[in-house]
């Protein structure tokens, strides 16, 4: 797990590229604390080369191969080609054996190389047999071809940026900000897509002008400059797979402790995130029947106890023989480390915070691996988010029948009778939006375009329609409209809610701390066997996540399956009204504020919230956005 960086360029000189290179690596510095290498792929002095300049940038946290050998960026000697990688490929010692039965030798005990070796002999057809997460550029020396490369459900991130100078590409935003490639000014539509949402939806960014690779895709570079982004794999045709025979709940066993087996891989020591439910609970049994005795659990507890799993968490661990911590959150220790936590967001998000604490933890105890469940909400159908998703479009057929007139009306009487961040009303409101595409999206609905029209003053107007991100949910609508409405809700928070909230978050303040973090429960091929299945199995009776708990049968203990579902959340409630509002209450009343807003509107969001009408994570969204511009000197 690293921070990857390069640039390709007929108009720079090779050494103010490196140099750029050198400044966007060392920007990620904390996501590969272990190694750092920069080089000068090709050069414009090189022989028929008509000044083409590529430069690969490399930070690395050690985890396969700890030794010199897999020091990155990588040269394949025997085809030139050359690779800068972030992530892990789980069936690399499969690929690595077939390859050397295809007469490839290999220099190291790295997944690296396999990639490399991959790319020799099947081409770009590699990419679907990779099994992992990962994000990567490959130059081919002999078709002078940039090739960027994301993981089959985005678990890597992978942006970039083109330019009249060329094409850079990182693992971060900040890194690209970093080289100066693109001027530091704010995307109206992935702030649109922000307040809508919370979190800002790919492809966009905050930052106008640098896009996010989309996942289960590849961009190549020709020599010209030409571009194109293809997709070598969709959830969607997942979907479409008819089973013979519809996969046994044992299948699904079979599957899921494939994976875990496999993502416990690693030359240094691997933990698990381990809280009171059911999906760390059961990656937690997996690993330890795999490694028995010798898996290390991690839990975030909380002074509040309407919050705190940390007792069911410990007697859990107990119950499976794993080494267990737990850290009791207080209000004075998120307040001293929130700075830092705030600080740590490549792109801003209203959730993330819970994922740098444990990951601090987890860190902070010598592990540098960590397995999540992270997924299995998305996937095995379970929490009230997924349920208020099939509301949404249980009412979105009446809803969708009424006046275009009859709308409008309704949806200006809502604005207007609610506040700015009000959950359920929002939603509803939201609903009626003509370029909504589909009403799933209500339900995850922040601030609804009115009320983001009464929050921006008149610099920064709300896109109303033809953004990248609307256009992506219209494709992901679409693609949708045949599923049975359990599935299509699934195939929703798998495309938008997971991949641009919980999966960037994760990466983020997990790596913030130098930790790798690996989701098992979304495996690629464990989405491939469990997506296409019927909606019956995996929702009967109403009992969530039914298809989950008759896979694993006596590997959960009972009590987990019976406990109440909490989530992993902290109370920042409780926290902002009392150990953060001093620091909260200076953002919200500052007379030089950061972003486009009206000011009166976004103090209006903070009365609101101490009057008891707006949630904690509308105020934190808007918190960590303007803190986030402001350290970034981000303008509009």
């Amino acid at each position: 797990m690293c921070g990857i960086a390069g640039l390709w360029t007929s108009r720079l000189d090779s050494g103010i590229a490196q140099e750029k290179v050198a400044r966007m690596t060392e920007r990620m510095r904390h996501r590969g604390p272990d190694d750092a290498g920069v080089e000068l792929i090709s050069s414009p002095a090189d022989a028929g080369n008509s000044g083409l300049c590529v430069v690969f940038g490399h930070r690395r946290l050690a985890i396969i191969d700890l030794s010199a050998a897999g020091h990155q960026p990588m040269r394949d000697p025997v085809g030139g080609n050359w690779i800068t990688f972030n992530g892990e490929i789980y069936n690399y010692r499969e690929l690595r054996e077939e390859l050397q039965r295809r007469g490839h030798a290999f220099a190291s005990q790295s997944d690296t190389e396999v990639i490399l070796k991959a790319y020799t002999e099947w081409d770009i057809g590699c990419w679907r047999r990779l099994r992992g997460i990962f994000a990567f550029g490959l130059w081919d020396e002999h078709r002078r071809q940039l090739h960027l490369v994301r993981d089959h459900l985005g678990i890597k991130p992978l942006y970039y940026s083109r330019t009249g100078a060329g094409l850079a590409f990182a693992s971060e935003v900040r890194a690209i900000l970093a080289a100066e490639w693109v001027d530091r000014k704010l995307s109206g539509a992935g702030l649109d897509s922000y307040l809508k949402y919370g979190s800002v939806q790919e492809p966009c960014t905050m930052i106008e002008g640098i896009d996010s690779l989309p996942p289960g895709g590849w961009m190549v570079c020709d020599a010209s400059g030409t571009t194109a982004i293809r997709l070598y794999w969709r959830v969607a045709e997942c979907m479409m797979r008819n089973w013979e025979e519809p996969p046994s709940p044992a299948g699904v066993r079979d599957q899921l402790e494939d994976s875990v087996r496999r993502q416990l891989v690693a030359d240094v020591p691997v933990g698990v995130f381990l809280s009171g439910g059911m999906d760390s609970t059961a990656i937690a049994a997996l690993a330890s029947r795999a490694r028995p005795g010798a898996i290390h659990t991690f839990c975030i507890g909380s002074e509040e106890k309407e919050f705190d799993e940390s007792e069911e968490a410990a007697a859990t661990a107990q119950a499976l023989g794993c080494v267990h911590r737990t850290l009791i959150l207080e209000g004075r220790m998120v307040r001293d480390e929130f700075s830092r936590a705030i600080s740590s967001y490549d792109q801003p998000s209203a959730d993330g915070i819970n994922t740098y604490f444990i990951s601090k933890l987890v860190r902070d105890a010598g592990i540098k691996v960590a397995l999540s469940g992270l997924g299995g909400d998305e996937l095995f159908v379970g929490y009230a988010g997924f349920h208020k998703g099939l509301l949404m479009e249980r009412l979105g057929r009446p809803f969708g029948a009424l006046s275009s007139g009859t709308r409008e009306l309704l949806a200006r009487s809502i604005g207007a009778a609610s506040s700015p961040g009000s959950a359920v009303f929002g939603a509803v409101g939201e609903m009626l939006e003509p370029a909504l595409s589909a009403s799933y999206f209500a339900s995850r609905t922040h601030f609804s375009q009115r009320h983001a029209r009464r929050l921006l003053s008149d610099h920064e107007p709300v896109p109303t329609a033809g953004t990248a991100w609307m256009e992506r949910e219209a494709t992901l609508a679409a693609a949708a409209h045949e599923m049975e409405p359990v599935n299509r809700v699934s195939f929703f928070e798998l495309q938008t809610y997971m991949l641009s909230t919980l999966l960037r978050d994760s990466d983020q303040m997990s790596m913030a701390h130098g930790l790798e973090l690996r989701v098992p429960l979304i495996d690629s091929e464990v989405i491939e066997h469990v997506m296409p299945i019927a909606s019956g199995p995996k929702f009967a009776g109403r009992i969530s996540k039914r298809l989950l708990i008759d896979a694993l049968g006596s590997s959960i203990p009972r009590d987990v399956i019976d406990r109440r579902k909490r989530g992993f959340t902290l109370p920042f409630q409780q926290w902002m009204a009392r150990d953060l509002r001093e620091t909260v209450a200076a953002c919200f009343h500052s007379e030089e504020l950061s972003g486009p807003w009206d000011h009166h509107a976004f103090r209006d969001v903070w009365a609101d919230f101490r009057r008891g009408k707006v949630v904690w994570s509308r105020v934190l969204a808007l918190f960590v956005l303007e803190n986030w511009l402001r350290e970034n000197g981000v303008s509009f």
